[in-house]
């Protein structure tokens, strides 16, 4: 079995993320989503999630296109879920830069050149980017 792992922090699932996903089983057998800790959330982005772990990984579950939702690791950037769960291909949203780097150095530093990283592409960003969305619903509670 292909597995595929995507992260991301996933408040709030929406088109954009299904199109990751929709990816993600064109390159799988397997789609396992790794969910962002809120503290995790609020030290690299400087805030919370709107929803908690807990809603957000309830409603990753009903993805039809995920196989398995994950907590991150406990301890941010030690990667122990991708050592656990053995992923072929970890595929990264179009957004996720810093990730991206990260991870293609720790793989190196690790030796698992046998997993590859891979980006999925953008899907109506200008709607779709979770930092839009966020500020959207900020906009709509003031007025």
């Amino acid at each position: 079995m292909k597995r595929v792992m995507v992260f991301g922090t996933f408040d709030g699932v929406h088109d954009g993320h299904r199109h990751l996903f929709t990816e993600a089983v064109g390159r799988g057998d397997e789609v396992f989503v790794v969910v962002a800790r809120d503290e995790h959330v609020l030290e690299l982005k400087g805030h919370l999630p709107n929803n908690l772990i807990e809603s957000r990984m309830d409603a990753l579950a009903c993805e039809s296109d995920v196989t398995k939702v994950i907590l991150g690791d406990e301890e941010l950037g030690s990667y122990e879920v991708i050592i656990e769960h053995e992923p072929s291909v970890i595929l990264l949203g179009y957004d996720q830069d810093e990730l991206r780097a990260d991870l293609r150095t720790w793989l190196k530093d690790q030796h698992l050149t046998s997993i590859a990283l891979e980006n999925g592409s953008a899907h109506m960003p200008e709607i779709f980017k979770s930092s839009f969305l966020a500020q959207s619903e900020e906009e709509m509670s003031i007025l």
